[in-house]
């Protein structure tokens, strides 16, 4: 039997990038995937803009309504400004950063808190990155949003140990998403190869299959981890050639 049958997983970000290949990970493992995305790929799901808690709370009511309780929710939802010098970042970029990546999190896990309560296995794994935990050029307003993600991760972790819900976050690292790509030359996707460890930049699919690792059974024991999956980039320098 697969892992996720009969579970109902709400995975936000679900357009593209690694929300998409969550709601591919999770539907291949059984369970019904409630998609929430600004601009949805598919006609019958509801666009849903996180930063905006009118937006999610009707969103989780039409969740409530179909479903009675939810098994797990995917926070994938974000944005990234321009690469800029700190020096340069206009506040609104800070604003926008911290409405979507960190207040977006904020809505979608009160709106939903009662419909994870119910159910008797509950997991939220939040989307930070690898900006959260080390320091990376330009990113500065990207980076503090994330790494209040990590915070925040913790804190709803031992609030709600006792109800039998588990938060966790991962810290991707360079991964080949639209979002990212945006920002990729060449001459940076070379060097940022050269910087990881294992030598490459990854695919959404493997940020997704941690992910799911998070939020199903065999994670039961896990919660307030903040998980890197940046292929040893935070862990250290690559070994240089003996």
């Amino acid at each position: 039997m697969s892992e996720y049958k009969g579970k109902v997983v709400v995975v936000t970000g679900a357009g593209s990038g690694i929300g998409a290949a969550c709601c591919d990970h999770f539907r291949k493992e059984g369970a019904t995937v409630i998609e929430w995305d600004l601009r949805p790929t598919d006609a019958s799901s509801p666009a849903v803009d996180v930063s905006d808690w009118n937006s999610v709370s009707a969103a989780a009511k039409a969740v409530a309504d179909a479903h009675g309780h939810i098994d797990a929710l995917i926070n994938c939802a974000g944005v990234i400004t321009p690469n800029l010098p700190a020096q340069d970042v206009d506040p609104g970029d800070y604003r926008r950063n911290f409405d979507v990546n960190l207040m977006g999190i904020v809505h979608t896990t009160k709106a939903l808190y009662d419909l994870l309560a119910a159910s008797k296995d509950a997991a939220i794994v939040n989307v930070a990155s690898q900006a959260a935990l080390v320091s990376l050029p330009w990113q500065t307003a990207y980076s503090a949003s994330k790494g209040a993600v990590t915070a925040l991760t913790r804190a709803l972790a031992i609030d709600w140990a006792s109800q039998g819900i588990r938060v966790n976050a991962v810290c991707p690292g360079f991964t080949a998403t639209p979002m990212a790509m945006g920002q990729m030359t060449p001459e940076l996707d070379a060097a940022v190869s050269r910087r990881v460890p294992l030598g490459r930049i990854f695919q959404p699919v493997e940020i997704a299959n941690a992910i799911g690792f998070l939020a199903g059974h065999r994670a039961s024991a896990i919660t307030g981890v903040i998980l890197p999956v940046d292929g040893g980039w935070t862990a250290g320098e690559p070994a240089l050639p003996m």
